[in-house]
């Protein structure tokens, strides 16, 4: 009986690390699967609101857990007819089964930022230069 119980254990102590090991490859190869769908789907958004408007906006598509697919856009707020069809180019994207079950996907708007304006180029006439070298050595 003692002896059955004692190779019982060592074969459990044998085997949970493997079975640990297993299991972590299996989380990174969910992992990587949902990544791998994120990208594409978010290459898919993109495209289609790239053809319908032009690269007017960024989308950033992530899938949540137990939730469905999450997509952030940074849109112009001050601008609603492209708002508009910027949603529905965004909206298209998605297959019938998705949008046709609630909370399947949601898209977030988020205020797009406004480019830092730059300043033009300053140029040193010929006249002005002194002829001294600018390096610090």
């Amino acid at each position: 009986m003692q002896s059955v119980m004692l190779s019982t254990l060592s074969l459990l102590i044998a085997l949970v690390p493997i079975g640990l090991i297993v299991a972590l490859l299996q989380l990174s190869t969910w992992r990587q699967r949902t990544r791998l769908a994120e990208i594409s789907r978010q290459i898919a958004v993109t495209d289609a609101i790239h053809a319908a408007l032009g690269a007017v906006v960024s989308p950033v598509v992530r899938k949540m857990l137990w939730r469905g697919w999450r997509l952030t856009i940074p849109v112009p707020l001050d601008r609603p007819d492209t708002v508009m069809q910027v949603v529905e180019a965004a909206y298209a994207a998605f297959g019938t089964a998705e949008r046709a079950r609630s909370g399947r996907f949601e898209i977030v708007l988020t205020p797009q930022e406004r480019p830092v304006p730059r300043r033009s180029h300053v140029l040193v006439p010929a006249s002005a230069a002194t002829g001294e070298s600018v390096s610090w050595t």
